[in-house]
């Protein structure tokens, strides 16, 4: 019987356990050979250096050495710098290597691959690595991080790569979804129920990301990824990957399907992780394969691991949703709608609406005592949602402010948040389970952009204080440690803090200009990629030195054992770990695992140090597992860094746009004024082009001058024609400098009589009726009467067409369609109006077919009468019982 793998990932806050780790820690017994010749090993940033940072590799020495001097050699093995290595030991690692001295490589600045040659009192060679511009360095990580991503892809849509992907879980496009079962105590995945509880479904969950090594999607770790990912594509603009985009969309389709605006419905969650305590079910830790086997897999037992994976959901339909998750999600769709502004704005706005239709149900009231995160929760444990929530409220800033919408809400709800945040949350530092440094410095920008309001609950001066405290934390630690590492090696998901640290020193130096931690940040990249005591990179691909036998199936399966040929390219493991939590050593193989190592052995057991251990293992899930959130840190850290190491800390020039009064009014025949106002918000003053668009027909607006340098104002007259229908219409005012564009809303009312709503009962005579439809009493419905039967069934079908639709004007109106459903599930129907293209419409439970809902759907309408018809030909449809279209449309 295979080996059950674990999958928890408890982490503890850096900030938390800083005075901890501080301290010294025991010695590894790793014991060197009795009197036998100094040995000594470099360790150094493998993946390389830019030209003017601070340069500094280690020698690991098997005894105090006093007189070692160093060569630079380059890839022509030319001599282009010599030194001597420091004669101060930082301090004992462990008893094998007890020494540790620095090599200061300050003189190296030309661009070119290199190797430090160590001689003297020990000789000791490098492995390679290179000097290059901020693009050739942190440009790799990027693009291969986003290749890792690829790697990860569930779904129809699959990127072969070398590692042969296929198209895999195609059953997930008809998922049925389940109550979220029990498991037993003590933080374990094993399911206690005897069978799982279907509630609903059929729904598409198929497409996304495979969290980590294994084939489970969670919409947790997919949003902070995916927003991570969409912030990246920003920070880099021209310069990002042409493949970033794909993948940051990629995430966001995916994330779309699993929040259905419909039924106001986010779904957690795509299969289990274990099978239950009775062994009549497996999980998805239980197998051992390729995932494009598990839609075949007709083993009963098998049923919930792979051909049919289940799926959980966040909420109850309509209901509130965890704030941690409602803000996250909602910051990967406003960064969606961001990125998508000006070359697709017709998808930018549907990502804000999603945006916004989430965010307004997060639970913030009386939020769980456990926040929802996964199934189970021990999976991912959370205990912080004020950073989501301050994250999702900026980022819905900033899209509102590029769409032309009302940003003032958000940028309220976002400082309110980061107040909380900085009053209870402040411990942690950038990663999956802290989004504050990247909500602190969005909302720092969201504010600037609106002219610097006052009124706030925080200052942009408080946010950045905050930056740099997280700065600081991670700088203090690294400023203790041998190595300088930031972050905390006895425990989860070190190499993601780390990246997160490289992105929070960015974040705030581009917040405040101060270049005062560009040597830490220096020193974390270090410490990723070679500069540590195991001497490796933990980032597949990179240096000379990476994992080889990552806990990763497809990689496994169908890649190499040695770091050649088929990898997974970009992905990132865990990292080093407590070395306690392998005192049950790592277990056996699973059924199907290729061994890796091939002969089992664990070369890097001799590093073993300060309490912390590293093992490059397929069985090791402790430190050699990869996942989808430590590779996104990974990416925007890169990304970000390349952003700020491009440019230097000048800001490139931004502005402002604002219009007062933000409404007025105006009678039909006469005009309203107001005046946009701009200002520098970075850089210099520059030529700032304005337009106005979305005015209704009847309605001219005009701007004088049409061109301002940032800073100017002009004057905005909106006229109003005789006849034009009475309603309040906004009008987006958008500026546009070079490749940036802001917008703001102007919203006009235009007085008088508006048009009454209309209302069409479903039973009136006029319409019609086909095959089984029929009226049926219903005392709470509008005229005490639904009409039934409607939709297709074994006993046959049933429709109805309203007639006589009228409005006085075209164009979309939000028709509020009354109906019952006393079904467990939703029903669906399809509505067409005037015979056009069908539209399929969800109808939630009522809770019985004698109490009525509502759902409201925009239909396009003909100005003068229109039918509207109603059918289900694969399905039963809801029961209806009137339609009330408003007056005007909107």
């Amino acid at each position: 019987m295979p080996t059950a793998r674990s999958r928890a990932r408890r982490r503890t806050a850096l900030g938390a356990t800083l005075a901890a780790t501080l301290t010294a820690a025991p010695l590894a017994f790793v014991s060197a050979p009795a009197h036998a010749a100094t040995t000594g090993l470099v360790r150094v940033d493998q993946a390389g250096f830019l030209p003017g940072e601070a340069k500094l590799a280690y020698l690991m020495t098997s005894a105090k050495v006093t007189s070692a001097g160093f060569s630079v050699v380059d890839s022509n093995g030319s001599t282009v710098q010599t030194g001597t290595v420091g004669t101060t030991s930082l301090g004992s690692w462990n008893t094998a290597y007890p020494a540790v001295y620095p090599i200061a490589l300050g003189g190296l600045t030309a661009p070119g691959t290199y190797k430090v040659v160590v001689n003297g009192g020990v000789s000791a060679t490098s492995p390679s690595f290179k000097v290059a511009q901020p693009a050739g360095l942190y440009g790799k990580f990027v693009a291969d991080g986003v290749s890792f991503f690829q790697t990860q892809r569930d779904g129809a849509d699959t990127v072969p790569g070398t590692l042969n992907r296929k198209p895999a879980h195609l059953n997930d496009a008809s998922a049925n979804v389940y109550a979220v079962p029990s498991f037993k105590s003590g933080g374990s995945d094993e399911i206690t129920n005897s069978d799982l509880s279907k509630i609903g479904g059929p729904v598409n969950v198929a497409g996304g990301w495979s969290d980590a090594g294994d084939y489970l999607k969670f919409t947790h770790t997919t949003a902070y990824a995916d927003a991570v990912l969409l912030a990246s594509q920003r920070a880099l603009g021209p310069a990002a990957p042409a493949t970033l985009d794909a993948e940051a969309h990629f995430g966001a389709a995916w994330l779309n399907r699993m929040w259905d605006q419909n039924t106001k419905t986010l779904y957690l969650q795509v299969g289990i992780g274990s099978g239950n305590s009775a062994g009549t079910f497996t999980g998805d830790h239980d197998l051992w394969r390729l995932p494009e086997k598990d839609d075949g897999d007709t083993s009963s037992k098998n049923r919930y691991a792979a051909a049919h994976r289940p799926v959980f959901r966040a909420n109850t339909p309509g209901g509130q949703v965890s704030p941690n998750l409602a803000g996250r999600v909602s910051a990967a769709f406003a960064l969606a709608a961001q990125v998508d502004a000006a070359s697709n704005p017709t998808q930018a706005q549907a990502y804000y609406r999603a945006a916004t239709s989430l965010y307004a149900l997060a639970n913030t009231a009386n939020p769980p005592s456990t926040l929802t995160t996964a199934v189970p929760n021990d999976y991912y444990p959370e205990s912080t949602w004020r950073d989501d929530m301050e994250f999702g409220a900026a980022e819905l800033a900033l899209a509102a402010q590029k769409l032309g919408e009302n940003a003032t809400p958000y940028l309220t709800a976002a400082a309110t948040w980061a107040k909380g945040y900085l009053a209870n949350d402040k411990g942690d530092t950038f990663n999956l389970y802290d989004t504050s440094a990247l909500a602190h410095a969005d909302l720092i920008r969201a504010i600037a952009a609106a002219g610097n309001p006052g009124g706030l609950a925080v200052s942009t001066a408080d946010l950045t204080a905050d930056l740099k405290r997280q700065t600081k934390v991670g700088a203090d630690h690294a400023a203790a440690d041998m190595f300088h590492a930031g972050g905390n090696y006895t425990d989860f998901d070190v190499d993601s803090h780390s990246f997160g640290l490289l992105a929070t020193e960015a974040l705030y130096k581009q917040a405040s200009g101060d270049t005062t931690y560009d040597g830490y940040a220096t020193q974390q990249r270090n410490w990723l990629f070679g500069a540590n005591p195991w001497g490796t990179s933990f980032m597949v691909g990179e240096g000379t030195t990476f994992p080889h036998c990552i806990q990763h199936q497809v990689a496994n399966i169908n890649g190499s054992t040695d770091g050649t040929g088929a990898i997974p390219l970009g992905a990132v493991v865990n990292g080093p770990n407590s070395s306690g939590i392998f005192s049950g050593g790592l277990g056996g193989y699973e059924s199907g695992m290729k061994k890796c190592p091939a002969d089992g052995a664990d070369p890097f057991n001799a590093f073993t140090g300060h309490s912390s251990r590293y093992v490059d293992d397929v069985r090791s899930w402790q430190t050699s597992e990869p996942a989808i959130d430590m590779t996104a840190s990974a990416v925007i850290g890169a990304a970000l860094q390349q952003a700020v190491n491009s440019t230097g800390t000048a800001p490139a020039d931004d502005f402002a746009l604002n219009v007062g009064p933000a409404a007025g009014s105006a009678a039909p025949g006469g005009s309203a004024t107001a005046t946009v106002t701009t200002s520098v918000a970075a850089g210099t003053a520059q030529p700032v082009a304005l337009t106005a668009s979305g005015a209704p027909a009847g309605v001219t607006v005009s701007l004088a001058p049409a061109t301002v340098t940032a800073g100017g104002t002009a004057a905005l007259t909106a006229a109003v024609a005789a006849g034009t229908a009475p309603g309040s219409y906004p009008v987006t005012v958008t500026g546009t400098s070079g490749g940036t564009a802001h917008s703001t809303t102007y919203t006009l009312t235009v007085t008088g009589t508006a048009p009454a709503d209309g209302a069409y009962e479903a039973e009136a005579p006029g319409n019609t009726r086909t095959g089984r439809a029929a009226p049926v009493a219903c005392p709470d419905c509008s005229g005490g009467t639904r009409i039934g039967y409607l939709g297709t069934v074994s006993a046959g079908t049933g429709s109805l067409t309203f007639q006589g639709v009228t409005v006085a004007t075209a164009g979309t109106y939000q028709v509020r369609i009354t109906y019952t459903n006393g079904s467990a599930g939703a029903r669906s129907a399809q509505l067409s109006v005037n015979g056009g293209a069908a539209k399929t419409v969800s109808f939630a439970p009522t809770g019985a077919f004698t109490t009525p809902g509502t759902v409201t759907v925009a239909l396009t309408l003909a100005a003068g009468g229109n039918t509207l018809a109603v059918a289900n030909p694969s399905g039963a449809a809801p029961d209806l019982d009137r339609l009330v279209v408003p007056g005007t449309p909107g």
